[in-house]
């Protein structure tokens, strides 16, 4: 980990888990060509 991608390389298939219980699969469901991921980290 901690490697950037470079140009021309794929996104790296993750499994999401949202807020609501359901997943999300990257980049298979990504809603375009262009996706901003934010990842944060909240209050425990």
């Amino acid at each position: 980990m901690g490697d950037k991608l470079q140009q021309g390389e794929r996104f790296p298939a993750i499994t999401l888990k949202l807020t609501d219980g359901s997943t999300l699969t990257l980049p298979e469901q990504m809603p375009g060509r262009y996706v901003a991921l934010l990842f944060y980290r909240g209050h425990w």
